[in-house]
């Protein structure tokens, strides 16, 4: 997706600040869950819908973002796949909550609530370390992200 206002190479979104913005949801959703999580009656609901919004976010990544990042970037090779490693992590903890969930284990729920946050936000903040600096001199993404 190229955003240009007719000046070539003005960019007119920095797509760092925005991964640092969607990042910044998730970490809240997660904390409001991880609170809510020991009284809350709609756990499942809240729960469900969030894995499913952090499973689609990195889908994108893995499959549109980061092998265009591939292509432009050769040297990020080793972070993409770290970066792709930790998708694969956060995915095993989001199943087992949906398992638990099923279950109606609220009390292992919670335990694997805490997990998805240490894992989460150790990826979060790599994932921003390496990437937003190339992601905000970028005037344009794939489209199907």
């Amino acid at each position: 997706m190229t955003h240009e206002d007719g000046v070539t190479g003005q960019r007119l979104i920095a797509w760092g600040d925005e991964l640092v913005k969607l990042h910044d949801g998730f970490r809240r959703d997660l904390a409001e869950l991880r609170r809510t999580s020991r009284s809350g009656p709609s756990l499942r609901e809240h729960c469900l819908t969030f894995c499913e919004a952090l499973h689609a976010h990195h889908t994108g990544e893995d499959d549109v973002l980061f092998p265009h990042l591939d292509g432009l970037h050769p040297e990020l090779a080793d972070v993409l796949t770290r970066l792709r490693g930790e998708h694969q992590t956060v995915g095993r903890v989001l199943a087992q909550i949906r398992i638990l969930l099923d279950a109606g284990d609220s009390a292992g729920t919670r335990t694997e609530l805490d997990r998805l946050a240490g894992e989460l936000e150790a990826h979060l903040d790599y994932e921003e370390e390496q990437l937003v600096p190339l992601l905000n001199k970028m005037i344009d993404i794939p489209e199907d992200l």
